[in-house]
């Protein structure tokens, strides 16, 4: 999955006259004017195409092969899955292209929800994406490292489960520690990481294309059941069953493809959005499928199914396989750094969206340094909140507020964010394995990509009333497809663990009831400002 997140615009939530019509409450929050599109700087189409192909290759898909193996039961299903998956992300980017530009401002998926369903739905996604599918991102990504960083010192994967949680969470806390001291990375130090990973996923489908041409592979060209043959030692499983197995598989894709959401963010820097729109989407997405495919490909080539179902470091196994001890090192070596850079850039990206959420009167106002008028009132207003608590719980708070007071209201740094979305990050490096929080994941956020894209096909049909002045329209095939395949993806997901679909839907009622306690009985009212 790509390793960044919406800009701080995405929750800038849309102010328009159709507020009105969708929900009865008045707006939240004002709009602010769009900027003059000479204030910021424009991208041509190949830099389109480079950024969306940035927004996409991530850290998952060094680890979530090995997931996707589990889940089929042979390598041609294996590699179909990377390829179908790509298509479906393609139908959905293409979707929220016409979203972006009938939504032009900077709302991303949170506007194009409350235009599209009100208010309350823009709330759920931002309770969802803050408190669920990012933090659990950032665990999948602590795990990463916590793999690759361990893999050269234990000669058979994986190491002890509990070793790989203490790497997690000391990665975790490390970089919201460095986050903490306002130490971020940098534009510069982010383009390392991903030419770091770019090379990693080069150098895989590379050496796997040189071994598929030569037939030298020790996993499909020394197999007897070929591509899509199943050993007779594997029990055969029923229809049903294998369709699940296929959708927990695509979930595990879908994951790794996971950026092409936010590609309406590039709209608005482009010369010619219109016109370039899409040629940027079909090259990129051109290219990231097949980049994706051929690294698969690479890897069934060169490990048997086995080999794949077996190790979460299936680059490792692969580089050992092919390039021999000093390769496994250094794909180790080479995904474990970007994968901490990847954390690092979620981990104080997650804890902007936290503060702006609490900004615009979502999450609580402290989280923003918004609930007081100055730095000398806190000690007070802390006394005041804690009046009920033991002083054993007082006196560490009020120390924590003081130690770092003058980070947050002199170099605004949001360390109480960062605190929080370390906590959640480790509660899902605890609890969570690597495919149910893949699973996890993918309802969480598909239920917003479909809901959005059947949004897209309400404010068509609006159209007949008052009609838009985009121009634009992407084949209706698009939508329709990525609705009707995603939701029965997420069906599928919900009926085959009931006890995630009650997880996801009992945390949804927990936060419209949060909305409503919030907003629809007065609560605490939307802030702005100091």
């Amino acid at each position: 999955m790509a390793d960044r997140l919406p800009s701080l615009g995405a929750f800038i939530p849309l102010a328009s006259d159709d507020d009105a019509l969708n929900s009865p409450m008045p707006t939240l929050i004002h709009l602010e004017p769009p900027k003059s599109p000479a204030a910021a700087p424009k991208l041509t189409r190949l830099n389109g195409i480079a950024l969306v192909i940035s927004l996409q290759i991530g850290s998952g898909i060094f680890t979530v092969p090995s997931f996707v193996a589990t889940n089929v039961t042979n390598p041609g299903w294996g590699v179909a899955v990377w390829f179908l998956g790509g298509l479906l992300v393609w139908t959905g980017a293409a979707s929220f292209i016409e979203l972006g530009l009938r939504i032009p401002h900077n709302g991303g998926i949170l506007a194009y929800m409350r235009r599209c369903y009100g208010n309350p739905a823009g709330f759920l996604f931002t309770w969802a994406w803050v408190l669920m599918a990012k933090p659990a991102t950032n665990a999948i990504i602590a795990t990463i490292f916590a793999d690759y960083i361990t893999r050269p010192f234990v000669n058979e994967p994986p190491a002890s489960p509990w070793v790989l949680r203490v790497m997690a969470l000391a990665c975790v806390w490390g970089i919201t520690f460095l986050n903490g001291r306002g130490a971020t990375a940098g534009a510069s130090v982010a383009n390392k990481f991903l030419i770091l990973k770019l090379s990693a996923v080069g150098i895989i489908a590379l050496v796997g294309s040189f071994y598929f041409i030569t037939g030298a592979g020790e996993g499909v060209p020394k197999s007897p059941t070929g591509w899509f043959g199943e050993p007779l030692d594997q029990p055969p499983v029923d229809t049903w069953t294998w369709i699940g197995g296929f959708g927990t598989a695509l979930f595990g894709a879908l994951f790794c493809y996971g950026g092409w959401e936010t590609v309406g963010f590039v709209l608005g820097d482009m010369k010619d959005p219109e016109g370039d729109l899409s040629a940027v989407i079909n090259g990129s997405m051109t290219a990231v499928i097949i980049g994706f495919t051929l690294l698969n490909a690479a890897l069934y080539t060169c490990l048997p199914m086995d080999a794949m179902r077996a190790s979460r470091t299936v680059s490792v196994e692969f580089a050992r396989q092919t390039l021999g001890a000093w390769g496994g090192v250094l794909l180790s070596i080479m995904v474990s750094i970007s994968a901490m850079g990847a954390l690092n850039a979620n981990t104080f990206a997650t804890a902007k969206l936290a503060v702006t959420a609490a900004e615009v009167g979502y999450f609580p106002e402290i989280l923003a340094n918004l609930h007081c008028s100055n730095a000398r009132d806190e000690p007070y207003y802390l006394d005041k909140m804690l009046s009920w608590a033991p002083s054993l719980l007082v006196a560490p708070v009020q120390w924590f507020a003081a130690s770092t007071r003058r980070l947050r209201w002199q170099s605004q740094v949001p360390i109480f964010s960062l605190v929080l979305n370390a906590m959640l990050t480790s509660s899902y490096v605890f609890t969570g394995s690597l495919g149910g929080l893949v699973t996890f994941i993918g309802v969480t956020e598909y239920i917003f990509f479909f809901s959005s894209v059947v949004g897209l096909l309400l404010l068509r049909n609006r159209d007949a009333l008052r009609p838009s002045p985009v121009t634009y329209r992407t084949w209706t095939g698009n939508p329709l497809i990525f609705s009707v395949v995603s939701g029965l993806l997420i069906l599928r997901a919900v009926i085959s663990e009931p006890i995630l679909g009650v997880a996801i839907v009992s945390a949804g009622a927990v936060g419209l009831a949060q909305f409503w306690l919030r907003f629809r009985r007065g609560g605490v009212a939307p802030v702005g400002g100091h």
